[in-house]
């Protein structure tokens, strides 16, 4: 942590450093109460920080929605999530096809519709003993899921339409705010702290039949993103903008702070499926990262650090972060080894070391003068991350009961992407083992799937963290969650 020592700005006639920051602070507050001739009187504000927008399968509105797999769910659609997310040697229906394997497009041969809602519920807690300690709201919420398939005319050509969530990180917390800051002593008391990562993921996508044992596809897709946090946060490697001094003295200074940005990016996925029998297939395939330059607006108050009242230090700034959703390849074997049964196995990478290294986020026309003479009028912030890509294994098997009713099983493993160093509540994407089950029946040209999935409990502890002040340090975290998808189909 950088020691506060007073400093005088070369640039601007302010002396920066927390002890004359709030000398001139208050100086600045009875400037303004002489010019009105009336106090100033400031709302505390609604802390929030930093929700995100990636895209998986389904989750809740508003608590903490993590899988297997960190931000992405198993499997898209309550099929392919029976089977523990297994689907990329199958594919076998258009949501499968878009979200997971577009080669699968090229093996449809009639029009096919798929729409479907998935949700589920959390439990967790947060420790740090003697200290703090709280829990995960008790919430629940529903995101749909659609595509479609339509053959082009008698050609080896399937196109596809999909909405598909393809990621998400949601939480709700209630706990008191550990101490920390300059000096390791500032605590903005109880908070609801949340924080939301959320990508939807429209594509469009092609899959060809070359012949009766091989089929190719792609597909590019719009990514919505959106980012919210609302928790007390410490700033850990702030660079001050014009008007702000030439280094920081407030790195791990603690801040209630309001971030809420959304943009757009896109990328891509091919895939192959192989059958070099007629009972068994082989699928590859890969998705590209996606770069995002999400926008909107950050508001706060630091007033506690710098021991004023709250209210007297309330800023606005627009914000930009820059985000990056991994790059991931899957590969899989599905293997009907008898005329009722079907066995899926599959192995997925997400490099989520390059993409989630570090969060860039920029600040810019501040609106408050007393932290603009400390900061400048805009200013970057890094937030480290520090995950580790990772391996995701999964296997799930089908029983067709009859021609109409199918039951399945399955189960799927990933060690938790995300570092003790670097653990909070708001970042706890660390389910390991899934257990998921579900059941499908068949009437005519219309199918309906459900399929249930549980995420065992997991602590992970945190011993010294990395980040500044060491608000988690001595901490633990533990989460379970359960989930369900329902889809239906109809085919034409």
């Amino acid at each position: 942590m950088k020691s506060p020592h007073l400093r005088r700005n070369p640039k601007a006639s302010v002396l920066s450093g927390p002890e004359t920051f709030r000398a001139q602070v208050q100086l600045s507050n009875l400037k303004t109460a002489m010019r009105t001739k009336c106090p100033t009187v400031h709302h505390l504000l609604t802390y929030r920080l930093a929700r995100f927008s990636l895209g998986t399968v389904l989750l809740l509105g508003a608590s903490l929605v993590v899988q297997a797999d960190g931000i992405y769910g198993n499997g898209v659609g309550a099929r392919a999530m029976a089977m523990g997310g297994a689907d990329v040697a199958y594919a076998g229906d258009p949501l499968g096809a878009m979200a997971v394997n577009p080669a699968g497009l090229g093996f449809l041969s009639r029009p096919e519709l798929n729409l479907g809602v998935g949700g589920g519920f959390v439990n967790g807690t947060f420790n740090k003993p003697g200290i703090s300690n709280g829990n995960l709201s008790d919430s629940s919420g529903v995101l749909p899921t659609g595509a479609f398939a339509l053959p082009v005319g008698t050609s080896p050509v399937v196109v596809g339409l999909s909405f598909v969530p393809e990621a998400t990180l949601l939480a709700n917390w209630h706990y008191n705010d550990p101490p920390g800051g300059l000096g390791g002593t500032t605590s903005y008391g109880y908070q609801q702290d949340q924080s939301e990562i959320l990508a939807l993921r429209s594509a469009f996508g092609i899959g060809v039949k070359v012949n009766p044992q091989l089929s190719l596809g792609a597909s590019v897709g719009v990514i919505y993103n959106e980012n919210k946090l609302t928790t007390p946060y410490t700033f850990q490697s702030l660079s001050p903008g014009p008007g702000g001094p030439n280094n920081s003295p407030f790195d791990g200074a603690k801040t209630l702070l309001s971030l809420h940005t959304s943009g757009y990016g896109w990328n891509a996925m091919a895939g192959v499926i192989y059958r070099p029998l007629p009972e068994l297939q082989l699928g590859l395939s890969y998705e590209s990262a996606t770069q995002i330059n999400s926008t909107g607006s950050a508001s706060g108050d630091p007033s506690l650090q710098f021991g004023l009242p709250m209210g007297s230090l309330p800023f606005h700034y627009d914000a930009l972060v820059k985000v990056k959703l991994p790059q991931q390849v899957k590969a899989g074997v599905s293997w009907k080894f008898h005329p009722q049964w079907r066995l899926a196995c599959q192995l997925d990478w997400i490099d989520y070391k390059d993409a989630f290294n570090n969060l860039p986020m920029t600040f810019s026309n501040g609106n408050n003068p007393a932290v603009n003479g400390a900061l400048g009028s805009g200013f970057n912030e890094t937030a480290p991350l520090s995950w580790q890509s990772e391996f995701v294994y999964r296997t799930g098997i089908e029983f067709n009961v009859t021609e109409s009713l199918v039951l399945r099983a399955g189960y799927c493993y990933g060690a938790s992407p995300v570092p003790n160093s670097t653990l909070t509540p708001m970042t706890a994407a660390i389910m390991e083992h899934t257990f998921t089950t579900g059941i499908g029946y068949r009437w005519k040209q219309f199918q309906v799937d459900f399929a249930y999935q549980y995420d065992l409990p997991v602590t992970q502890n945190t011993g010294t963290s990395s980040l500044l002040s060491g608000d988690y340090s001595n901490s633990s975290v533990k989460v379970s969650a359960q989930t369900f998808a329902l889809t239906t189909t109809m085919c034409f």
